[in-house]
């Protein structure tokens, strides 16, 4: 009685509210919209809040708001003794992400107790297998039940709430004894800023009739959508990166209670029917084969709770478990995770092929009996769970374990700021880091390339993480550089690409976090135990300023320094950067250090408080010289090398037609990296809008431009602007008329000599020329030799572009290639030459002369024995040097091919201004830091070094 009264309460208040708004018509009765079986079914207590009583209608008619699942966790809270709440983080938005945990009075008390236990269970260094059986003994069974990470995707987080009220209310005996032996952890609302975005569309978009139809606004939402956080972050790739807070608090919770049990509530396609595990292969090889075994089991169950009701549904197809940054990135702990997949119905309902209508209660009602049905397998299960995972941690710390005998380095580096945030993850996830305190030699350690180098000094300051620890799969998971595809998996990869042109990968295939963070690492076949300590964090920084200098630096190695030089110009500080390597008496600077001068800045009389306050808060070290005058060659203060910044006034394009997830990442990096001010602007009304305000503007990944907004944009950058471009943004550029002299690789075949010349006298410029008594003769020498000589013949243009719509089918879908950054070149500022880039379907660059390859793809070394005897691509390869493309991940030939000797970022002068293209997106996930700092770099020190400056007279 209770459920129909809600569905008329609820329908009443809304058709009540529209009536008094406008006078809107009642809609007409549909029956198959009237989805009557219950969602909630037991012997509930008057004494906890029936939660249609707290939301106004019945649970699962409508979309909860954040809102209201936050009023009733916190009403339920004071009402319940079977309830714990625990606020583990506060999202950008500053709304509560709670951990409901839910059991018995008796268990709830001894939460510390049996945290202790799973703590000693995790580790068999220190616990006995008579000490383990105890702590089975005597454990509950632990759930982590965790709902909508996508805020879109909506049905969870109201089966969430359902499931709490049902154990916190529900008198009957299955529950009583469920409670008794179990700890179940309730994650309602992963993502309050995206369900509270999307909720609001539903609002906005929500009529006086119900809507069946999938391609409405109403079920669709609109840029940029509620799927993503406050930043459009997809939360659900982050569980290792650890970018947003949400995840931060969520992952050290989720570590502190080990799981057995964990489960992620998604939806999928409206059309769809639900998906549950497991999943299909790839599976990643780090996950033990005992949590692989009982995720089979917990779908036969699941599967007959289905079949109970009459209910589709299907396992595996096309979700595999490659990837390790989703929230299964806790099976490598040894957790067994389970994904939910529903149809998404996002309000009323979805009509169907076969001519019925699936409504949003019914899509609830299959999360909450997913939900009930995995916590009775659970019940079943734990203390076999339990065994099967004491045995499996005692595995991998055993001498015979796949993960003895293996070091993961992080070399020794000036770069403070991004070697801690690497080591800040890593300790995140239960991880020991060790640091080197002295130089060790080893043999036989392999760098990114894949490349065995017979000995090595790893130089003391060095991060060293063993392998053999208790997170040993974890560990090797997201720090191997190589993630090997089985040769099965290979085969369909290759059949699906040649059959449909798509992938059997659902993401991508390479993210190893030293790639990732463009730091050096090595891995060595030997454990380090020696002459390494446990890694301490940075101690905060208090600077001294010398107020008798007349220059003070920031090492411009560290990330840091851009946020310093961008800060300071924001409170009025006038501030230089040097191109190149400098010492002042015993100060020594690497290029792209960060100088302030007296003379620039003799009337600001804040100066050096400015200078302290901005470096201690970035844990920066200022240095001081009392002398402009350089060491030997090395550059004065007066000099081109000294080149003075202007302030960044910058802007971001965006709107409809931009991805929001790369938008998202520049919009983070700003705030989280340099902390300055800046604008949203919208992408379609550039030709209205006075872009004379920005001297700066960032365009992310979008395909397409108006006529009119593009040439605004073009007259903007001829006058002195700086326009920076991402992925198709940038190929959009390159096809403007009479714009950019860069062009896709499908655009070059009819003049592919000229930029084969281009890339020699790129390559010649990188060796040391021969010199000989020749080169001093009056005579005419006869012996020049010429880029071209001894080189095959090159391809024509129909093969070329042949070869070319062959090699774009094998595109990775995200895979790691070596980058080679131009060290002389102010972009690339506090980045190695060698950069590994994560490469995935994009467009490829091609750079001619006059323009400027900043980095490009492949790293040429030496090999006598190289010759080629035919031509591969447009380019051609010099004999003696052989070029490497492929780091980690999966990069067919076909692709290396044509991806080589591209430009993966570029810079030309254009006008007054200048335009700087990537061609892929540079902070991918907020975790491409390596590439990232090409991206601050631009931002930041773009309107000084590559447009004319101008002088307010």
């Amino acid at each position: 009685m209770r459920n129909k009264l809600a569905i008329l309460l609820g329908a009443s208040v809304l058709f009540s509210q529209i009536a008094h708004a406008s006078l809107l018509m009642k809609p007409t009765y549909h029956p198959d919209l009237d989805y009557k079986a219950p969602i909630l079914e037991g012997n509930y207590t008057d004494a906890v809040t029936h939660p249609d009583d707290i939301l106004g209608f019945e649970v699962g008619f409508r979309v909860a708001t954040p809102a209201k699942i936050t009023e009733a966790v916190e009403t339920w809270k004071g009402q319940s003794d079977r309830l714990k709440v625990v606020e583990y983080a506060r999202s950008h938005e500053n709304r509560p992400l709670f951990a409901i945990f839910i059991s018995t009075p008796e268990n709830l008390a001894k939460l510390d107790d049996i945290q202790q236990d799973l703590s000693a269970l995790a580790d068999p260094r220190s616990t006995s297998d008579a000490q383990a059986e105890q702590i089975i003994e005597r454990l509950p069974a632990i759930a982590w039940m965790a709902y909508s990470i996508h805020g879109n995707e909506t049905s969870g987080a109201d089966a969430a709430l359902a499931a709490i009220y049902h154990l916190a209310a529900d008198q009957s005996q299955a529950t009583t004894d469920l409670l008794d032996d179990m700890i179940v952890v309730i994650d309602p609302l992963m993502n309050p800023d995206g369900r509270d975005r999307f909720a609001k569309s539903l609002e906005q978009y929500r009529g006086t009739a119900p809507n069946v139809d999938d391609q409405a606004l109403l079920h669709r939402g609109d840029w940029p959508y509620g799927r993503t956080n406050h930043y459009y972050f997809d939360l659900n790739r982050d569980f290792f990166y650890l970018t947003q807070p949400e995840t931060k608090g969520r992952v050290a919770l989720i570590n502190k209670w080990r799981p057995q049990l964990m489960i992620d509530g998604h939806e999928m396609g409206p059309q769809d029917t639900y998906l549950m595990g497991p999943p299909r292969q790839p599976i990643n090889a780090h996950i033990a084969s005992s949590v692989q075994k009982w995720a089979v089991t917990f779908a036969q169950d699941q599967g007959a709770a289905f079949d109970d009701k009459g209910w589709r549904y299907y396992t595996g197809e096309w979700f595999e478990n490659w990837y390790p940054g989703y929230s299964s990135y806790a099976q490598h702990r040894g957790t067994m995770h389970i994904l939910y997949e529903q149809s998404r119905m996002a309000e009323d309902g979805v009509k169907r092929p076969e001519g019925t209508i699936q409504t949003y209660k019914e899509s609830v009602h299959h999360q909450y009996i997913s939900t009930i049905a995995n916590l009775e397998s659970l019940d079943k299960y734990s203390d076999e769970m339990y065994q099967d995972y004491w045995q499996d941690r005692k595995m991998v710390l055993s001498n015979k374990s796949p993960y003895a005998n293996k070091t993961y380095v992080v070399l020794a580096n000036e770069n403070a700021s991004r070697t801690h945030l690497l080591a800040e993850k890593l300790l995140a996830q239960d991880i020991e880091v060790k640091v080197a305190t002295q130089a060790i030699e080893v043999d036989d350690a392999v760098n990114h390339l894949g490349q065995t180098l017979d000995e090595t000094t790893i130089e003391a300051g060095s991060l060293i993480i063993n392998n053999r620890q208790p997170e040993a799969r974890l560990i090797s998971a997201i720090m191997e550089f190589e993630a090997a595809l089985k040769p099965e998996v290979l085969q369909k990869e290759r059949a699906r690409v040649l059959r449909e042109g798509r992938s059997i990968m659902y993401d991508t295939s390479a993210w190893n976090l030293t790639m990732m963070y463009g730091l050096e690492a090595l891995t060595v076949p030997d454990e380090i135990t020696r002459n390494v300590s446990d890694y301490a964090p940075p101690s905060p920084t208090q600077n001294t300023i010398d107020k008798e200098a007349i220059a003070w630096f920031v090492d411009g190695v560290d990330d840091g320094s851009v946020a310093f030089a961008a800060r300071l110009m924001e409170q009025g500080v006038y501030v230089r950067v040097i191109d190149k390597a400098a010492q002042f008496n015993d100060v020594t600077l690497n290029r792209g250090s960060v100088a302030v001068t007296i003379t620039d800045n003799l009337n600001n009389e804040q100066l050096h408080t400015l200078i302290k306050q901005t470096a201690d808060e970035l844990n920066l070290r200022v240095q001081s010289a009392t002398t402009g005058l350089g060491n030997g060659e090395l550059p004065d203060w007066g000099g081109d090398h000294f080149v003075l910044l202007q302030q960044p006034q910058i802007a971001i394009a965006t709107q409809a037609g931009t991805n929001q997830n790369d938008a998202g990442t520049v919009w983070w990096s700003i705030d989280s990296n340099l902390g300055i001010r800046h604008s949203h602007v919208d992408a379609s009304s550039l030709a209205s809008a006075d872009l004379r305000r920005y001297n700066t503007i960032v365009m992310p990944q979008r395909r397409s431009l108006s006529e009119a907004n593009q040439k605004a944009l073009m007259t903007w950058v001829k006058q002195g602007g700086t326009l920076i471009t991402h992925e198709g943004a940038s190929a959009m550029m390159s096809k403007a008329d009479d714009f950019s002299s860069v062009k896709l690789v499908d655009d070059i075949f009819e003049d592919a000599h000229d930029f084969d010349i281009a890339l020699q006298r790129r390559l010649l410029a990188q060796k040391d020329y021969n010199v000989t008594d020749a080169l001093n003769a009056s005579l005419l020498s006869t012996t020049v030799s010429y880029p071209w000589d001894d080189k095959p013949d090159p391809l024509d243009k129909d093969e070329l572009e042949k070869r070319n719509d062959w090699q774009k089918l094998f595109m990775p879908a995200g895979a790691m290639v070596a980058g080679h950054a131009d060290q002389k070149h102010w972009l690339t500022f506090g980045v190695n030459e060698r950069l590994p880039l994560l490469y995935r379907d994009q467009d490829v660059l091609v750079v001619p002369q006059g323009a400027e390859s900043v980095v490009s793809v492949g790293i040429y070394q030496a090999n006598p024995d190289a010759t080629y005897e035919e031509a591969v691509g447009w380019y051609s390869i010099p004999n003696g040097q052989e070029v490497h493309v492929r780091m980690s991940g999966l990069v067919w030939p076909e692709a290396s091919q044509r991806i080589a000797n591209s430009s993966y970022l570029t810079r030309e002068s254009i006008g007054k201004g200048q335009l700087i293209m990537f061609s892929g997106q540079p902070n991918f996930r907020g975790a491409s830091r390596g590439t990232n700092r090409l991206l601050l770099n631009a931002i930041v020190y773009g309107a000084g070094f590559g447009t004319r400056p101008n002088i307010n007279l």
